[in-house]
This record gives structure tokens, C-alpha cells and sequence, in this order.
């Protein structure tokens, strides 16, 4: 991965965090509770000035983002501090950067759907491209035609993988491919190669899309569309995670998710936007699962409160105190995880 791609990787990661604490500190201003410092970027401070109470900061990496708001502390009276508030405003505070963090994912869709639009597949058995890597790519050129597979007819795309699919399990490692070119008819053997990260056989070819633009109004429902599809997937993911039906190698920490970003960013504009949508709702998600330290778990007292369940402060506090330390050690665990990947790979 090039420097580039880091830079890019990162820029992405401050963006999504950014995001989100700036939903905490739009929600808390507008319920005037105190918020004594909001920084964008971390580290050392290059720029800061004060208005109404606020240091406002622009930090050396631009990386993320962090608000403060005061009152937040259990034991604390800070007058209209975070804690003075009724539980409706802590609620709404608490939840703003999950809301702006899927309200980011929504509007990237948008602007990629109504700025790129869609590519669909063509449906004929036509190569659009080929993969470097197989030896496809060295018989068979883009545009071409497959007609025959092994001897058997081909007249749409969807024919051709159940074909490779049947013959790889029979055991053939290689298939007798009957084209219509721009020079003509041909039959040419094709070696197969196995897809990346899969033992399925395949011939490394990819079809023809074409671009279709879209309005405004198809762009948003493609966007509403693809969130709650990225949604519902991430708790598929979740569901998976806590069965145990994932691998520990298939989880990824930061230095796994930089990783992703920077290799979405080599796959294009779109692949990047995309990406980057799925992980500002995984980031929404995560952060509204009621776990301590989490704005979830926070939110789980506050809803407690408003049902007359009186918890003790301490305990409170000593449990996302715990939940912090957890959360630290996972992502420690987690980030070794990847380095470990990183080394195998």
C-alpha cells in the first residue's frame, strides 16, 4: 500500500470521526449545555480562538475530531451542564453523532449515485475485462463473445459460471471456449485459476457495464436503499461475530481498516465512497450498541433513569470506567490481530 493510500485511508478515518463529534457538539450547543473545547484533528494545537465560551482548535493531524462538553462527570453540578438536562435532551445529545454518522453514509451515497450513477451488467456473454493475472488474458481479448463452453451453448453471462462451476467439479482445470471475436470466430483453451480468496475455479474474465446516470430522485432511493442493505449486513456481521461463526483472522482492527480504505481507494472513486458509507454506519452501529463507555451504554442509563430504575453514580461510573478499559484492550488485541494478518499475508 503507498503513502498515498495511507494518507487517503486516514483522511477518511478523521472524516467519519469528525462526523460524529460533530453531531455531540450542534445538539449540545442548540440545548445550550457548556462545551468548553471542539477540535478538529488531534495532537498539538496549530490554531485556536474562543467564542462564547468554546476553544475552538485546529490540531496538527488532522485526524478525527473530539468535542467536550461539560457536566458530563457523574458527580457533577455544573450549572446547565450535560447532566442538569432533562434525560430527553441527554438522549438526543448522546445519539446525534450515531444520527450524523448515518446521515454522512446516506448523503456520500447520494452524491456518488447522482454524480457516477450506476453501472449495469450486460447481460450477453460478452468479456468487458480480463483479469492480468490469468490465462484468459492471454487468448481471450475484451468484446469478445463466448458462444460455446466445452461444447455447451452460452447465451447469457449467468451461463457462463454454472458451466465453470460444473466442469472445475468434475475435475477440469482447463475448458475448450468457442468466441466470436472482431477477427472472427475462434476456439481457444482457457486454463482456469482459482478467484481471489475463494478454492473456486474460475476463467478470469469479467463482463461488460454500461452507465446509467441518475436524477435526483432514483439517487436517493438508491441511497436509502444501499444504507439499510450495508445495515441490515453489518448485523448479519454482528450476529456472526457473537456466534462465533467468524474467524479471528477475519476480524479487523485500525491498522486492518486503514488497510481496506487504502485498497478501496486503488479500486476507484466509487469503491472508495462506498466503503467509506459502510463504515460510517459500522462506526454508527457500534456506537449505539448498549455497551459502557459506548454512547449506547449511556444512553441505556439515561433510559433507565426515565423508567425511575435508580442506578448509584459510582457504580455507573465504575462501569464505564470498565467498559473503557475493554474497549482498549479489544482494539489492542484486535490490532495485533492485524499486524499478525499483515506479517502471514
Amino acid at each position: 500500500m503507498s503513502i498515498l493510500q495511507i494518507v487517503i485511508a486516514l483522511i477518511v478515518l478523521g472524516v467519519l470521526i469528525f462526523v460524529h463529534e460533530l453531531g455531540h457538539f450542534i445538539t449540545a450547543k442548540m440545548a445550550k449545555m457548556p462545551v468548553s473545547d471542539f477540535s478538529l484533528g488531534m495532537g498539538p494545537s496549530v490554531f485556536s480562538f474562543e467564542r462564547k465560551g468554546t476553544a475552538y482548535s485546529l490540531r496538527v493531524f488532522p485526524i478525527g475530531g473530539s468535542c467536550s462538553i461539560e457536566g458530563m462527570e457523574l458527580d457533577s453540578d455544573k450549572e446547565d451542564g450535560f447532566n442538569s438536562k432533562s434525560p430527553a435532551a441527554r438522549i438526543i445529545v448522546l445519539a446525534a453523532g450515531v444520527f450524523m454518522n448515518f446521515l454522512l453514509a446516506i448523503t456520500l451515497l447520494f452524491l456518488s449515485s447522482l454524480l457516477i450513477g450506476q453501472y449495469i451488467r450486460n447481460p450477453d456473454p460478452v468479456i468487458g475485462e480480463t483479469l492480468p493475472t490469468s490465462h484468459a488474458s492471454m487468448v481471450l481479448s475484451p468484446g469478445d463473445r463466448i458462444l460455446r463452453i466445452n461444447g455447451e451453448s452460452v447465451t447469457l453471462w449467468n451461463d457462463i459460471s454454472p458451466a465453470v462451476s460444473k466442469y472445475a467439479k468434475e475435475g477440469a482445470r482447463s475448458l475448450t471456449l468457442d468466441v466470436e471475436g472482431k477477427d472472427g470466430p475462434k476456439t481457444v483453451e482457457v486454463e482456469l485459476v482459482r478467484a481471489p480468496e475463494s478454492v473456486e475455479y474460475v476463467i478470469g474474465i469479467l463482463p461488460r457495464y454500461t452507465r446509467q446516470r441518475m436524477g435526483p430522485g432514483a439517487a436517493l432511493v438508491r441511497s436509502l436503499t444501499m444504507s439499510r442493505n450495508i445495515f441490515l449486513n453489518i448485523f448479519k456481521g454482528l450476529g456472526a461475530l457473537v456466534s462465533g461463526k467468524v474467524k479471528k483472522e477475519e476480524v479487523s482492527g485500525p491498522i486492518g481498516i486503514i488497510q481496506a480504505i487504502g485498497v478501496a481507494s486503488g479500486e476507484g472513486f466509487g469503491m472508495l465512497i462506498f466503503f467509506a458509507a459502510m463504515l460510517s454506519i459500522n462506526l454508527g452501529i457500534i456506537n449505539l450498541l448498549p455497551l459502557p463507555a459506548l454512547d449506547g451504554g449511556r444512553i441505556l442509563f439515561v433510559i433507565l433513569e426515565l423508567m425511575h430504575i435508580r442506578i448509584n453514580k459510582k457504580i455507573e461510573e465504575r462501569v464505564h470506567y470498565a467498559g473503557l478499559f475493554m474497549l482498549f484492550a479489544l482494539i489492542f488485541l484486535i490490532t495485533i490481530n492485524d499486524v499478525v494478518n499483515i506479517f502471514k499475508s
